[in-house]
């Protein structure tokens, strides 16, 4: 069955989804009734040409941007998008327009579903560059990491490699498979607790019986950005599974084309993403879709020819559905995944490299003080070279409870993590509120 893509419902044409209609409840189909594109996905490629790569645009304006999409944030700074990021007034809105289509009863007709779901999903395989036939919807990082543990479980035991440092979402999934015979093996950080990229390849290539590498693309506490390239490279010249978590880079930092060659790449969508909580994706290489392999081992009744019409549910169809939709959870939450693509859609329009170097000029102001600051402050993220962070500076420092009281009194939103400060500006963020969270920083030293 063909998957098409196309933008995501505004809210008006949610609310209209809902009358009635002859035809079977399709929750589990993809493509609207038309299959054309909205309005709004059209005006992406009109305003910024190719979304990803927007070198060429003018500097993105953060005070216009906030006028229009986020006038909620006011004088609060919220330097915390990896996180969590605030809704884009488009994005409200197409959440409340479920919410108000669900309080009305009545039958839902086919869009309801197809659309809020489609939208996203294609907006999810326009971040990633890659068919929205590998694109898979889920309600968090976990369930991408799951479904490549259950992959890789499915085969015989051997070695799983990890960084010390990664989030628990890239090791915990990873930990039931020792029951199974498998064998988890730590790769030590350095004394800043950075993850050591020539230690984890030389593993690569020398750990034996090594089945599968998770990894992050940008670590949580550090901001450190792996070496996708060198890393996907080190896994295909041994056959060795790779599993990606995406979630902080997504949305801030164009995934580097090599990653497209990993076999899973999971991510939330509440960070930088902007989205709901419960939103989130997966994409799998084409070898792991219907076709290229048996049945996977995890799937869901909404993954089978037979979800896609409710008169025949009792036939228990065994047919899957060629493509990822087949490794979806069921129910998915329709106002979660209507709210991602509506998010997703802005940061296309806008452009993920102009947001990228937004980012970077706004923390330069942080860079700079701690740079100033080395005898009192020690930098843990990368900051001499651009290629090597994304959206998240990270520094120690003796005063990490001072600091983050006074940003608090001070109005300013950011995080501690692993004893680290850690700040991570997005679109929304000025110059000036940087400038303003490094003023209290130097009462705080």
């Amino acid at each position: 069955m063909e998957q098409r893509a196309y933008g995501p419902p505004s809210p008006g044409e949610l609310l209209r989804c809902g009358a009635s209609s002859p035809t079977p409840l399709r929750p589990g189909a993809v493509g609207g009734s038309t299959g054309i594109l909205s309005d709004a996905a059209n005006r992406t490629s009109a305003v910024s040409g190719d979304p990803l790569d927007s070198a060429g645009a003018p500097p993105l304006d953060p005070l216009e941007l906030r006028r229009r999409e986020f006038p909620s944030l006011g004088p609060a700074v919220h330097l915390d998008a990896a996180s969590w990021g605030p809704f884009p007034v488009r994005t409200r809105r197409a959440v409340e327009a479920v919410a108000r289509r669900r309080e009305q009863g009545g039958t839902l007709a086919p869009d309801f579903f197809t659309r809020a779901l489609g939208g996203a999903r294609s907006g999810a395989a326009r971040l990633l560059g890659c068919p929205v036939e590998e694109v898979a919807l889920a309600p968090n990082t976990t369930w991408g990491i799951q479904v490549a543990a259950t992959l890789v479980g499915a085969g015989p035991p051997g070695r799983i490699l990890y960084h010390h440092g990664e989030f628990p979402t890239c090791v915990l999934p990873w930990r039931v498979l020792v029951e199974r015979g498998f064998t988890l093996e730590e790769v030590p950080s350095d004394r800043l607790g950075r993850p050591q990229p020539d230690l984890l390849l030389e593993r690569i290539h020398s750990a034996p019986d090594l089945r599968a590498v998770t990894l992050s693309l940008v670590q949580f506490a550090t901001g450190v950005v792996a070496d996708v390239e060198a890393v996907v490279e080190a896994c295909r010249t041994r056959g060795v599974f790779l599993a990606l978590d995406a979630i902080q880079g997504m949305g801030i930092l164009p995934l580097p084309p090599a990653a497209l060659e990993a076999d899973v790449i999971a991510s939330g969508a509440q960070k930088w993403l902007l989205s709901p909580w419960g939103s989130g994706f997966l994409r799998l290489h084409p070898r792991h879709l219907p076709g290229g392999t048996p049945l996977p081992p995890v799937v869901s009744w909404f993954g089978f020819e037979s979800a896609l019409d409710f008169t025949t549910l009792l036939d228990y169809d065994p047919v899957p559905l060629p493509d990822g939709r087949l490794f979806e959870p069921a129910t998915l939450g329709i106002q979660d995944f209507a709210g991602m693509g509506a998010s997703v859609e802005l940061l296309l329009e806008v452009g993920v490299e102009r947001i990228r170097r937004h980012v970077l000029a706004v923390q330069e102001p942080l860079v700079q003080w701690i740079r100033e600051r080395g005898d009192q402050v020690e930098p843990v993220t990368p900051l001499d070279r651009d290629e090597e962070r994304a959206g998240i500076v990270a520094f120690r420092t003796p005063r990490t409870e001072a600091v983050a009281a006074a940003m608090a009194e001070a109005g300013i939103t950011l995080s501690v993590r692993e004893g680290l400060v850690r700040f991570s500006p997005h679109l929304y963020t000025t110059v000036d509120e940087m400038e303003r969270a490094v003023k209290v920083l130097d009462g705080c030293h």
